[in-house]
């Protein structure tokens, strides 16, 4: 009851890990290891966020992470659920985490737990998110809407989002192009902080280049290391934010919706035109290891998932129609 009151009176965020120097002890032989394996800075900041949460827990229970039971695990979990109020999905992170983090400190004792969970499917049971993929007439909605708008920016963001329908890159793949990454006579870009660690080349359409071209003229910054895309309230240059032209997409999306031009039913986000991409250069007759090497899969299983997307499979059921 005690704890309910508290979560009425002060909201459902949880209070911050206090560190201490023993979290530091496993934190520093995790990062080590990570880094050692060229994990993102990011992803093991994130990650050792987490961490903290597991061993304050051991704290508490007065046992290092090498001594807990099967039990102690369960117990941690339920924390995770009753205290932290940690959704299935959050939860699968965590076990996954701990999952590497033994296995890297070669502990034994979580691995009757691991074998455990999964056999009873604990941490698969959540819906993961399913993202609709964007068609070029979609695409063009989006565009008119963004660059229509009275934003200041509305020029540059909407050469960002022409530049990831037609490169098919990440978000973050795209932001992070610099002038050394930039061939602008024959619009191709060298694609390098990427998920799998591998460069890659891209290229966009004969009529954006010249747009980029003159765009890229006012930046404030254009040395050999800077970014194409920059914040133009900066200064110094800084590269786009993500979760701005995160804002700006959504924004348009949430006014097509409201005109009756996008399903409301539609989950339409930025990534939906990496999948858009793909799914149109399937359609044109590129081969699917071509498509592969374009959006920088590391594994074809992950490509193949275009070419059998829902909406794919429709539009090819309309084609075979006609045929029959």
């Amino acid at each position: 009851m005690k704890d309910l009151e508290k979560r009425l009176l002060y909201g459902t965020k949880p209070e911050p890990v206090k560190v201490t120097e023993e979290q530091n002890k496993y934190v520093s032989m995790y990062r080590a290891e990570r880094e050692f394996d060229n994990i993102k800075k990011t992803t093991i900041n994130n990650d050792i966020t987490r961490l903290r949460v597991f061993l304050e827990f051991c704290e508490e229970i007065k046992k290092e992470p090498f001594a807990l039971s099967t039990h102690d695990f369960v117990r941690f979990f339920n924390k995770l659920n009753t205290h932290r109020n940690c959704s299935i999905a959050t939860q699968n992170k965590y076990f996954n985490l701990l999952k590497v983090f033994y296995r890297l400190l070669k502990f034994d004792n979580f691995r009757d737990f691991e074998k455990e969970s999964n056999e009873r499917k604990r941490f698969s049971k959540y819906e993961k998110k399913h993202y609709d993929t964007v068609d070029f007439e979609t695409y063009k909605l989006i565009l008119r809407e963004v660059v229509v708008g009275s934003s200041r920016t509305k020029i540059r963001d909407t050469l960002i989002l022409r530049v990831l329908w037609e490169t098919g890159c990440r978000r973050s793949e795209a932001l992070n192009i610099r002038y050394q990454d930039c061939d602008l006579e024959k619009g191709r870009f060298r694609i390098r902080d990427t998920k799998t660690y591998e460069e890659r080349m891209v290229v966009i359409s004969e009529d954006t280049i010249p747009i980029l071209r003159d765009y890229i003229r006012e930046n404030i910054r254009k040395d050999a290391n800077d970014y194409i895309f920059q914040n133009e309230m900066c200064l110094n240059g800084n590269r786009v934010k993500l979760d701005w032209i995160t804002a700006v997409f959504k924004k348009a999306v949430n006014a097509l919706k409201a005109k009756g031009q996008i399903p409301e039913s539609k989950r339409v986000v930025v990534h939906s035109l990496r999948h858009g991409r793909a799914t149109d250069l399937l359609d044109k007759g590129v081969p699917i290891d071509i498509v592969k090497e374009i959006l920088g899969h590391r594994s074809l299983e992950t490509t193949l998932y275009y070419s059998h997307s829902k909406e794919r499979k429709e539009r090819m059921l309309d084609d075979i129609q006609k045929l029959i």
